[in-house]
């Protein structure tokens, strides 16, 4: 069943490079690593005929659901952390799955482990599409990342696809990067502004709290309603939010922006 999973992940590569309209050659030098990884996760049949996948998910549900999905499929070994506690001693895991948060803590730790995990890719399963937490992600490390409600033909493909060796973004998370990285990036003084709009400030207030004139804020909501291809402030708020750039209602203290100095009128000289 390794070997089935390995040459359809194999497959997929083979299409998407078809797709892109690129030369093989070109291709296959772009991602020679993914390749390579492939090749070697088909050389490892000999030590399992099963992909030994562990689930760190913290809803039951979700837990129960990858353990029947990956058990009806076939070809995969199936660990709950809590459950088989026991059973899962002397095992080498192929691939870990678990929600954002506990995905990104183990990316950070498996650095150097040793053991059952030493080897084990990481793939993320979430509910959120926070295009800054999906870079954060693949930044540390993590090697799959799928949202929750998705195909489960896509689940089967990504978690066939990482025992191989290789990596999968769903669709929704690929076009979730693709949209970020077509945007022109906003400018420090544009995010300072967007904070402010997503916090429910006025053109006023945001002047005030960044000791600048009302029109110069207009200047950067204009800029960045265009990066956004926003039409409105409510718009680009919520673009911001769903993209994580800002977060939703962060609060600023006082502290957070520079206060505006007071004005000191000039002392008249005695004659």
């Amino acid at each position: 069943m390794k070997q089935l999973q390995c040459k359809a992940f194999m497959a997929a590569q083979i299409a998407a490079m078809e797709a892109s309209g690129v030369e093989p050659e070109v291709w296959i030098a772009r991602h020679s690593d993914t390749f390579r990884a492939a090749w070697e996760g088909a050389m490892r049949l000999e030590e399992h005929s099963c992909a030994n996948v562990l689930t760190l998910h913290p809803d039951p549900l979700v837990r129960a659901g990858i353990a029947a999905c990956l058990r009806q499929h076939g070809g995969f070994e199936v660990f709950e952390e809590e459950r088989d506690r026991l059973n899962r001693e002397g095992v080498r895991f192929d691939v870990v799955i678990a929600d954002h948060r506990q995905a990104m803590r183990l990316a950070g730790a498996a650095r150097g482990t040793v053991g059952s995990l030493a080897k084990a890719r990481i793939l993320v399963l979430t509910s959120g599409d926070c295009e800054t937490d999906i870079r954060r992600a693949l930044e540390a490390g993590i090697h799959g990342y799928l949202l929750l409600g998705g195909p489960l033909s896509e689940f089967i493909e990504a978690a066939s696809t990482l025992a191989c060796g290789g990596r999968y973004l769903g669709r929704a998370v690929a076009q979730r990067v693709a949209e970020g990285s077509t945007r022109a990036p906003l400018t420090s003084r544009e995010i300072d502004v967007l904070q402010l709009v997503v916090a429910g400030e006025s053109n006023k207030a945001i002047a005030r709290r960044l000791c600048i004139e009302v029109g110069t804020v207009k200047t950067h909501m204009s800029g960045l309603l265009g990066k956004l291809n926003a039409t409105s402030r409510t718009q680009a708020a919520a673009i911001a939010v769903t993209q994580g750039i800002v977060q939703e209602r962060t609060p600023f203290p006082a502290s957070a922006f520079p206060a505006r100095a007071p004005r000191v009128e000039p002392v008249s000289q005695p004659a």
